[in-house]
């Protein structure tokens, strides 16, 4: 699917008005498709190893294991979730990590890393599509990285787990036993080609598929009859195209405009690799009709978040009236950010950027103080371990993240991370060659397989328009040296200052 499409107000009110399981049964074969072709290292076999991933003194003992909710949005970046409201149903309750990153700026590979809590070059799930190289929720079957995740791992520990919403691309597509339910999971509601399977069995979509996803999360938290706590994963396809967005928001943000920083319609890519210069967009301004698309994007997928705030607050309503709220931590992320018209670029995602990486990122829960904020970096790859810490489980060795737990009672810890890797295969859509690189708080270098570089001093170059590879110091790129092959502990021994 292409990256950007032109979407006015009347076109989406109308099909927020015929919203119709044969539309919305399509959906997941399209999201987040036909990008990322690439080439990547294989992973070691599942379950090897053993050990702490950063397991914190502050997780709860067995006799005390909280609930966990992990709400994952799709395509959402900074812009829309501070943009919209939806950021007002979870800034002001929780902490706010404002470094954090998805490690692979592309669906998939982001959420197999948040479901095994692994970097992308040890799942080495690099693509989309089952179709491609190492790609979509068929590899992740097929390659035994399903047998273990956060899900088995807790479900195993005595939680009763739920999923919800968009699994890993290409779930559920032709030819695929329609009945099948990954390990890990006791409730299942997942969409897939020819409507949503739950439990076992495909069902059509009654109205909104985010609405519906909603009913269905609130449904559980009020029917459930167990004690013992519980894990949830309510996957939005908002705010992925193709932005369909109920009614009630239909006319919602008739003026929102697409970012504009300094880097839209970059005329200077001089300093950029080639992949960038070589681009049909490259050095041109962006055009005034082009502009007029940008922002009627901006627009639908900012009513989309509204969508997804809806879910949220109904979702955290459900588990106050369960009376589960006060013994519930919750996460809020998606899995990549996104960008339009900026260096010359047509992609949105799947780029080595700062905005294609970087992702909203919000925990809510026992002792966590609202309104927090926090700058260490944070990742996506953190989830898991977090988890697992929270529920008094020792996460494997195999995990590359951390526990966030030593935040959790508002401050922050001594010694944290100060790298994290950003890695991407060759790809196709764009096409662009296969990088690893490292993220500070305030730089950023990349190298590519070519060889080319690009180095960011982001406090004084924010929007990344002038990268200068020679500046780049020796100790970030022997932070890449230590990263870009790194697993388990040996990861986060090169994180660490």
């Amino acid at each position: 699917m292409p990256n950007r499409i032109s979407i006015s107000g009347p076109i989406v009110r109308k099909a927020a008005l015929i919203v119709a399981a044969m539309l919305v049964a399509m959906l997941p074969l399209a999201a987040c498709g036909g990008e990322g072709k690439g080439d990547g290292a294989g992973a070691p076999p599942p379950g090897e190893g053993s050990g702490s991933a950063g397991s914190s003194p502050s997780a709860n003992s067995p006799s005390e294991k909280p609930n966990i909710v992990l709400v994952l949005a799709d395509d959402l970046d900074l812009s829309v979730f501070e943009g919209s409201t939806l950021d007002s149903a979870w800034v002001p309750e929780g902490a706010s990590f404002t470094n954090a990153l998805a490690t692979t700026s592309l669906c998939c590979p982001s959420r197999a890393s948040i479901l095994r809590g692994q970097y992308a070059h040890n799942t080495a799930l690099w693509n989309n599509d089952n179709s491609e190289w190492h790609g979509g929720a068929e590899y992740f079957r097929e390659s035994g990285l399903e047998e273990e995740t956060l899900a088995t791992l807790l479900q195993e520990n005595g939680y009763e787990t739920w999923y919800g919403g968009k699994y890993l691309n290409g779930y559920g597509e032709p030819g695929e036993e329609g009945s099948y339910v990954p390990p890990g999971w006791d409730h299942w509601a997942a969409y897939a080609s020819a409507g949503i399977n739950v439990d076992g069995r495909t069902v059509p979509y009654q109205g909104h598929y985010t609405d519906w996803l909603s009913d269905r999360a609130r449904a559980f938290l009020k029917e459930r009859e167990g004690d013992e706590p519980f894990f949830m994963h309510v996957a939005s396809l908002d705010t992925h195209e193709p932005l369909i967005a109920p009614a009630r928001h239909a006319e919602a943000y008739p003026d929102a405009r697409a970012p504009r920083p300094p880097s839209f319609g970059e005329e200077d890519v001089s300093d950029k690799p080639r992949w960038v210069r070589g681009g049909r967009l490259a050095g041109r301004p962006v055009s005034p009709e082009a502009a007029a698309r940008y922002d009627g994007l901006q627009a639908a997928r900012m009513r989309t978040a509204l969508t997804l705030e809806d879910l949220s607050r109904e979702l955290t309503d459900a588990l106050s009236r369960a009376r589960e709220l006060d013994e519930t931590y919750l996460v809020f992320t998606s899995d990549n950010g996104f960008h339009q018209g900026l260096h010359g670029v047509r992609a949105s995602k799947s780029t080595p950027y700062t905005e294609a990486h970087e992702v909203p990122f919000v925990v809510r829960g026992p002792g966590v103080p609202g309104g927090s904020s926090f700058p260490e970096l944070v990742a996506n790859t953190d989830i898991a371990p977090t988890a697992l810490d929270l529920a008094g489980i020792g996460a494997p060795g195999w995990m590359d993240g951390r526990s966030l737990a030593p935040f959790f009672d508002g401050s922050s810890p001594e010694v944290w991370r100060e790298s994290l890797l950003i890695e991407g295969a060759r790809s196709g859509s764009p096409k662009r060659p296969a990088y690893s690189g490292v993220r500070h708080q305030d730089e950023a270098y990349v190298r590519y397989e070519t060889g080319e570089e690009e180095y960011y001093d982001l406090g004084e170059d924010p929007h990344q328009m002038e990268s200068r590879p020679e500046d780049a110091p020796s100790s970030i790129k022997d932070d890449l040296a230590a990263l870009k092959d790194c697993s388990g502990d040996g990861c986060r021994k090169a994180e660490d200052p």
